[in-house]
């Protein structure tokens, strides 16, 4: 985990997001708050099915005191080393997103240096990902999940139409603004796209391949940059590859032939439901649901840097 010196609004993990099987815990986590503010707000969404599982345990320290549990919609004081007030907190829930809002009202001290635990009571295995902000509106931020890498090998020049799945694992609403039919480079357009997508929600994005040069002995490649609100440029990089392949399913093998065809009309389709029914479940599809192999807490790619804003 990075060591903050000066007040930032900050997303955490820098990358990814931190995986968590039933009654495990992340580190004890810094973040830091403005001194001058008598507000902060830590934006907490919990990844993975059900809608309206039990919510985990977030607990918060300051100037080396206890860590302290955080209810729900009732105010609890965090105290110090030396027992004083600096903090009264509590944490409300958008059932329709799963994001929980945990509410700092700073009443005394003037600490920096503040720490943050999360545990997973659901028994099913989640992710997590929060943000650090001076206000709710500032914590907002969406955090896009796709496979950035799109490599399709053509035969005699034509390849189908790619469908790639795109999920938001941010606690802010993921906004789109792109042109119709846009040159991604390397004979990619992007076609079609979400205008946006909820904390926890998911849809996809139509990129169609040109043809191309049939005699071509390497790839053609592009890194295309989506015009989204994500705030970290390497989250919503695609990473382009076009070849030409011979016919036949073993040259497709060998060359690395790639095209997401499992992406149903069905699975595009959502049905709507009201926010408070606790059976729904998540639109993140399985294959980018948390990934708990090892039982315990996963950084993913904790060496790409912060994820400031």
């Amino acid at each position: 985990m990075i060591a903050m010196s000066s007040p930032v609004n900050h997303m955490f993990p820098d990358t990814g997001q931190f995986r968590l099987a039933n009654q495990a815990s992340t580190d004890v986590v810094p973040f830091v708050v403005d001194k001058s503010k008598t507000q902060w707000f830590l934006q907490v969404i919990a990844i993975g099915p059900p809608y309206g599982g039990r919510a985990p345990d977030i607990e918060i320290q300051v100037g080396g005191g206890m860590l302290t549990i955080i209810p729900q919609n009732v105010k609890v004081a965090i105290r110090d080393v030396d027992g004083f007030p600096i903090a009264n907190a509590s944490w409300s829930r958008d059932l329709s997103t799963d994001v929980f809002t945990v509410k700092l009202e700073i009443v005394g001290g003037s600490y920096e240096h503040w720490n943050v635990r999360i545990t997973n009571t659901d028994p099913e295995e989640l992710g997590f990902v929060w943000t650090s902000a001076a206000t709710i509106e500032q914590g907002k931020k969406p955090r896009i999940q796709m496979d950035t890498t799109l490599r399709v090998a053509t035969v005699h020049g034509a390849a189908p139409d790619q469908v790639v799945p795109v999920s938001n694992i941010g606690p802010g609403e993921l906004t789109f603004a792109e042109p119709a039919d846009t040159d991604m480079g390397a004979g990619f357009v992007l076609k079609s796209f979400p205008k946006s997508i909820a904390p926890n929600g998911r849809d996809h994005l139509e990129i169609s391949v040109t043809p191309g040069d049939p005699f071509a002995a390497s790839d053609e490649t592009a890194a295309y940059i989506l015009n989204c609100n994500d705030p970290a440029d390497e989250e919503k990089t695609l990473r382009l590859a076009r070849q030409q392949a011979k016919e036949g399913k073993e040259s497709k093998d060998k060359e690395g032939y790639k095209e997401h065809k499992d992406f149903t009309k069905a699975e595009i389709d959502i049905s709507v439901r009201t926010p408070f029914d606790l059976e729904r479940r998540h639109f993140i599809p399985r294959e980018q649901r948390p990934n708990l192999t090892d039982d315990a807490l996963d950084n993913e790619d904790p060496d790409a840097g912060p994820s400031t804003w």
